[in-house]
C-alpha cells in the first residue's frame, strides 16, 4: 500500500538515489581490482622518470625486466597455489636448492647441462611434493608445512656447501654454458629470462583460463566442500599444484644461478615475501578461489620497478624494505576489504 500523497515516480526516484552509494562502492572495488595496480605502475613510471634521467633508458628497462623475470616465474606457481586454497613460503629455499643442484651437477660431477637441469628441477619437484603431502595428507597447516620444509631444505644446502658459494668453471675448465645462457643470454635483443617469463605466462594463462584443470583449481579454492561433493579429487589436485609451484621456483633458482654464475645456500633468501607481495598485489586472494595470472605479472613488474627506482634515487636499502612491507600490508588490507564486500 502506497503512502498518502506519494507518487510512483517519487518512489522510483528515492530507490534510485538510495542505490547510488552501493553502486559507487561496487564500482570503486571493481576499479581497484581491475585497474588499480596498472594505474599505480604507470604513475610510478612517470614519477621515477622525472626523478632520474637514467630510469627510462633502454638498458635500465631491460634491467627491470630481467630482474622481475625470476620473481615473476616463481610467482606463477604461488598464484596457482593461492587460487587453489593453499599457501607456500618455501620458494626461496627451493630456489637455493635447485641452483646448487644445477651447479654441482655440472661443475663437480661433470654431468651435461641438460641432465643437470633435469636433476635440479626434479629436486624442486620433490620438495613441492613433500609440501603437498604434508599439507593435504598429513593435514599440517600449509603455512607451517612449507615453513618447515623451507628450513630443512635451506639447512641441507648450508651443510652440503659448508656455507660457501659454488661457481661454474672458467677458461679451459668452463662449464654450465647452457645454464648461464638461461640466466644472462639473449634471443635477438631480448634477454632469455624475459622470453621464458613471457612464454610461461602465456602457457599459464591458457591452462588456468581454458583448461579443465584450471577450472578445477578455481573450484577447489572457492569451496573445497562443494568440489568434493562434485567428485573432484581435491587432495590429489592440490598436491599437483604444490609440485608445479616447486618446479617453477626451481626454474627461477636455476635462472638466478645462471645469471650470477654461481649458487649459494643463501640464494633467494627472503624472496618468498616479494613473491607473495607481487601475487597479492596482482589481485590474487589469500582466501582462495580468486586470482589472475596476468595481474600477477603486473604485480611483479610493479615491485621490480619500485626497487629499481628507489636504487636510482639512492634511497637506503632499509627504506626499500619498509616500502615493500607497506605495499604488502596495503595489498592484504585491500584483499580483506574486497573479500568482506563480496559476502
Amino acid at each position: 500500500m502506497k503512502a498518502e500523497g506519494t507518487s510512483p515516480s517519487s518512489l522510483q526516484s528515492t530507490e534510485m538515489t538510495a542505490s547510488k552509494p552501493a553502486a559507487l562502492a561496487w564500482i570503486g572495488r571493481d576499479f581497484w581490482s581491475r585497474y588499480g595496480v596498472p594505474v599505480a605502475l604507470v604513475l610510478m613510471l612517470v614519477f621515477f622518470s622525472l626523478q632520474s634521467t637514467a630510469f627510462m633508458t633502454e638498458s635500465n628497462v631491460m634491467n627491470i625486466l630481467r630482474q622481475s623475470s625470476v620473481l615473476a616465474i616463481a610467482a606463477i606457481g604461488t598464484t596457482i597455489v593461492l587460487i587453489c586454497g593453499g599457501i607456500d613460503i618455501s620458494m626461496g629455499a627451493i630456489m637455493a636448492l635447485s641452483g646448487i643442484v644445477a651447479v654441482v651437477s655440472v661443475q663437480t660431477m661433470g654431468i651435461p647441462d641438460g641432465a643437470g637441469l633435469v636433476l635440479a628441477l626434479l629436486a624442486a619437484a620433490i620438495v613441492g611434493y613433500v609440501n603437498g603431502v604434508l599439507s593435504e595428507r598429513v593435514r599440517i597447516p600449509a603455512f607451517i608445512a612449507t615453513l618447515g620444509t623451507s628450513l630443512v631444505v635451506r639447512g641441507i644446502a648450508f651443510v652440503y656447501t659448508e656455507g660457501r658459494s659454488i661457481g661454474f668453471g672458467r677458461g679451459d675448465a668452463a662449464s654450465g654454458q647452457v645454464i648461464q645462457w638461461l640466466g644472462k643470454g639473449f634471443i635477438g635483443s631480448v634477454p632469455v629470462p624475459v622470453a621464458l617469463m613471457l612464454l610461461l605466462y602465456v602457457l599459464a594463462w591458457v591452462v588456468m583460463q581454458r583448461s579443465t584443470w584450471g577450472m578445477h583449481t578455481y573450484a577447489i579454492g572457492s569451496s573445497e566442500r562443494a568440489a568434493r561433493v562434485a567428485g573432484l579429487k581435491v587432495t590429489r589436485h592440490r598436491i599437483q599444484v604444490y609440485v608445479l609451484a616447486g618446479v617453477l621456483s626451481g626454474l627461477a633458482g636455476i635462472i638466478l644461478a645462471g645469471r650470477l654464475g654461481s649458487a649459494s645456500p643463501s640464494l633467494g633468501n627472503g624472496v618468498e615475501f616479494d613473491i607473495l607481495t607481487a601475487v597479492v598485489l596482482g589481485g590474487t586472494s589469500i582466501y582462495g578461489g580468486k586470482g589472475n595470472i596476468v595481474r600477477t605479472l603486473i604485480g611483479a613488474l610493479f615491485l621490480s620497478t619500485l626497487t629499481n627506482g628507489l636504487i636510482l634515487m639512492n634511497v637506503p636499502s632499509f627504506y626499500q624494505q619498509i616500502s615493500q612491507g607497506m605495499v604488502l600490508l596495503l595489498a592484504l588490507t585491500l584483499d580483506r576489504i574486497q573479500s568482506r564486500g563480496a559476502r
